[in-house]
């Protein structure tokens, strides 16, 4: 119905087609032979005869990444090469060994900040069309020797139930192919508990078979010994190996010594021909499987709603709402663009995965008790969705149907999630995942999207990558100013390229305004509003005080650290235009550093031990040892003393905690996992009106925790100026979790988020948060911003 193919003519279909498998090698550098895994593969698909190779090339379509990140590749060989047989050849590489993100590169696929990221996600969703999905990784040495799926759980109950019987069949016949070639040390079923966006597994959502490798580790290319022992300690409860030995999931152990890379290799290319093999045999079954979980997706959306995801035109960031709806389009999501207004009522609240395939179980209520003796503990604290009042929604708005293939993917990206709180067993610890609880990315994002129950009736047009641009009007023709909102992200970076071309820029509140008389600021302009849609308005009102800017001299701190949270702020700033410097340890001792510095930022992810002695003396080459050590410290203070700005990122502010005698703790050191347990997921946080930090951001918005601060001051007799708050965690426990996955709300609500503390004659701000997370948190990329472009904020006020 509809021109949807019906059972029969899909059969008829699929019996013409091959089956088109991608598999994805070496995505992490340090995971080396998965890119060797790859010519091996190739040469034996180019040059073999035997039945197996000739059934797979006459049935499947193989698509190859021979390395998804091949300069690191590159770099990580050469660092090998250089330290090979000295006794620096296990040294870790004092360097991201991808530009940017380093190991963290497989965690951008769901936004697409990479470009390795973007050409995974066209060749996956719009060129290749996969029905399976291979990614070659490997893990820890001392432990089994390869993963192979199913996953354990917990796994999302929103993925079509078919997709996870193909995942048990596909491993099956991997793990048995193995175990045939004699190759001990398989493990399935446990360890890697990846329920979401995690890594390149993102097909799961989309109705493609993801499956996961992961190999143990040599020492690069260099051999490893392993003993009885070592195996033995790696066993963990929290990863459902309760201990090394005889399982139904670890049915012929490994028990000890010489690991090399040939033995990855050669256990990555039985499983990866294991795959290929199953796919050419019983191609129809992937073929239709893809075909049938999608058809049935479908008509599951249409039964049960919800009916569709409502992106409002008119909000207050439309750039950043179009930047959300092209992402979507990336991989693989139908978005459609509404051509005239209409009416919806929104529904508020979050959903619990899965919920809509459950029968309505009687005399349900809503509430789960959190009892000791049973493994699951119940939702965290999720209301129940309410419809709201009755909206007009603008023409120009984006429209996501539930009712497409990709559903899977629609309720994980946009429905704000309240996931079940789970117990390793009974009584026991809570069950932490892989990665993170909630990835919700309109919250993230900063951008209102609307959950919408009912049907409507709206003329749509499905969204092109190339229309996926808010609507912006005509520039106009100010008598003084062109203004742009301070509440668009792409406003800031607009204003910097300006103040790099020479152009006066200055702001107010709510605006930054330009000249209209530069002969520079109209072209620029008129650039920003054709590729982004940014909307330009002329004379507003409240420009007496506004305040001219200057570009911000930035210094990032580098070193040897290799901060996968350095490599996404600097990926953040880069593409918003501001003025960075890479800070290395030498620079942070620099007495001249405020000459050339005006803002110092301390990335997370580097220990305090790790930013004041690095490595030790024989851990690396001594030219990569050492940190700032106490003369970077003092430098440090002595900067921020003398009128230069510190800005510290999550736990970047160790520093500051321990060497600058600021009078402020973490009311969450000393709180048990037990009381507090808090997986990545998004929180809500109160900011203050009128602080030059919260500029362009509204009352309330959405933080990504992830092992945060929850600040509080403990005096006011440091040598720290006076101490203001400038955002807080949600006052109300209740209103805490936005989506994920909390217990202990308590611990949390009202407490510092982000700080500003005035030290001598400048400020530290203190970010309990990493509110660039990953460059993906769109939502309070002004709370970085505001700071790094104003010379001083007003003054703190003793709370």
């Amino acid at each position: 119905a509809g021109g949807e193919p019906d059972r029969v003519e899909a059969e008829a279909l699929a019996d013409g087609l091959p089956a088109t498998v991608f598999i994805n090698h070496n995505i992490h550098s340090t995971e080396i032979a998965s890119s060797q895994t790859s010519v091996d593969l190739v040469h034996r698909l180019a040059t073999a005869d035997d039945p197996v190779t000739l059934e797979i090339l006459d049935h499947v379509v193989v698509v190859l990444v021979p390395s998804a990140n091949p300069d690191g590749q590159i770099m990580v060989t050469d660092w090998y090469r250089r330290n090979e047989g000295t006794e620096f050849e296990k040294a870790r590489m004092p360097w991201l060994y991808h530009h940017y993100a380093g190991h963290d590169n497989n965690r951008d696929f769901f936004q697409a900040k990479l470009v390795e990221t973007r050409y995974w996600m066209d060749l996956m969703f719009r060129t290749a069309y996969a029905h399976v999905y291979l990614d070659q990784h490997q893990m820890g040495a001392t432990g089994p020797r390869i993963f192979v799926p199913p996953y354990p759980d917990p796994m999302s109950p929103d993925v079509h139930p078919l997709q996870w019987q193909l995942l048990r069949f596909l491993g099956g016949g991997m793990v048995t192919d193995l175990q045939a070639a004699g190759k001990q040390g398989v493990v399935t079923g446990a360890l890697y508990r990846i329920w979401g966006q995690e890594g390149a597994l993102t097909g799961r959502f989309h109705n493609i078979p993801a499956l996961l490798t992961e190999s143990a580790s040599a020492t690069i290319a260099s051999p490893v010994e392993v003993t009885r022992a070592e195996l033995e300690r790696s066993a963990n409860r929290a990863r459902d190996l309760d201990e090394y030995g005889f399982s139904m999931s670890f049915v012929d152990p490994w028990w000890g010594g010489t690991w090399r890379l040939g033995d990855i290799v050669e256990y990555q290319t039985i499983a990866a021909v294991s795959l290929l093999e199953q796919t050419a045999r019983f191609k129809d079954r992937f073929i239709l499987g893809r075909w049938q979980m999608a058809a049935e997706t479908v008509e599951h959306g249409r039964a049960s709603g919800p009916f569709a995801y409502v992106i409002p035109a008119d909000q207050t960031d439309p750039v950043t709402a179009a930047e959300l709806a092209r992402t979507l389009v990336l991989q693989g999501v139908e978005v459609h663009r509404a051509e005239e207004d209409f009416e919806v009522t929104p529904v508020m609240g979050m959903r619990v995965p899965g919920e809509d395939r459950l029968p309505p179980a009687e005399g349900d209520d809503g509430e789960e008790e959190d009892e000791a003796g049973s493994r699951a503990a119940g939702p965290s604290g999720a209301p129940r969705a309410e419809p709201a009042s009755p909206r007009r929604i603008p023409a120009g708005s984006w429209v996501v149907l539930a009712a497409q293939p990709s559903r899977a993917a629609v309720l994980d990206l946009l429905q704000p999630q309240a996931r079940r709180v789970l117990r390793e067993h009974p009584d026991g610890p809570y069950l932490r995942g892989y990665d993170g609880a909630a990835y919700t990315m309109p919250l993230q994002m900063g951008v209102e999207s609307l959950r919408v129950d009912e049907a409507f009736d709206v003329e749509l047009t499905a969204v092109s990558l190339e229309r996926a641009v808010a609507d912006a009007p005509a520039l106009p023709s100010p008598r003084q100013w062109y203004a742009l909102s301070t509440a668009v992200n792409r406003s800031y970076a607009v204003a910097n390229e300006l103040l790099a071309r020479g152009v006066p820029v200055s702001r107010t509140g709510d605006h930054f305004l330009v000249p209209s008389d530069h002969p520079a600021a109209r072209p620029a302009l008129e650039e920003a509003r054709a590729t982004h849609g940014l909307t330009v308005t002329a004379d507003p009102a409240g420009t007496a005080g506004a305040e001219p800017l200057a570009p911000s001299r930035v210094g990032l701190y580098q070193g040897w650290a290799s901060s996968m949270d350095e490599g996404w702020t600097r990926l953040l700033l880069e593409e918003f235009g501001f003025d960075l410097t890479v800070l290395s340890n030498d620079d942070m001792r620099d007495a001249d550093l405020g000459a050339r510095i005006d803002i110092v930022v301390i990335p997370s992810e580097i220990s305090l031990n790790r930013l004041l002695e690095g490595d030790t003396a024989g851990a690396a080459p001594p030219e990569f040892t050492g940190g700032i050590g106490d003369e970077g410290v003092e430098n440090l203070k002595a900067f921020v003393r003398g009128g230069g700005t510190l800005i510290t990122l999550d736990r970047g502010d160790e520093v500051v905690l321990k060497h600058f005698d600021v009078p402020v703790r973490d009311a969450l050191a000393g709180v048990s996992d037990r009381d507090f347990f808090a997986p990545a997921s998004l929180f809500g946080m109160e900011l203050e009106a009128g602080h030059p930090l919260t500029r362009g951001s509204p009352a309330t918005v959405t933080g990504k925790w992830a092992n945060g601060r929850a600040y509080e001051p403990t005096g006011w007799d440091g040598d720290a100026g006076r101490i203001r708050t400038v955002a807080r965690w949600a006052s109300d426990p209740a209103e805490v979790l936005r989506s994920g996955l909390l217990v202990g709300a308590e611990h949390l609500a009202g407490k510092a988020a982000i700080l500003d503390v005035s030290y001598g004659a400048g400020r530290i701000y203190m970010y309990g948060l990493r509110v660039q997370h990953r460059a993906q948190t769109a939502g309070t990329f002004k709370l970085l911003f505001n700071a790094l472009m104003t010379g001083g904020s007003t003054p703190a006020t003793e709370e």
